[in-house]
């Protein structure tokens, strides 16, 4: 599965699905009684944009179901 992610350093979008699931904690209800996913992305290739591999908070990636 593709997830939709944005690079930090030069605000650019990108999908891949060359990914790990980090630090997976399991699904929270925030505060305002939402279900989010309370886990980190990390990329297993570079960043197309910047060649970094960056982190992400799974909660924070757009949905690519949308």
């Amino acid at each position: 599965m593709k997830l939709i992610f944005i690079c930090p350093e030069n605000h650019k979008p990108f999908e891949s699905d060359d990914f790990k699931v980090i630090e997976d904690r399991g699904i929270k209800t925030s505060e305002t009684g939402r279900k989010v996913w309370d886990a980190k992305v990390e990329l297993s290739d570079a960043c197309p944009f910047c060649g970094k591999i960056h982190v992400y908070y799974a909660s924070e990636l757009p949905c690519p179901f949308a």
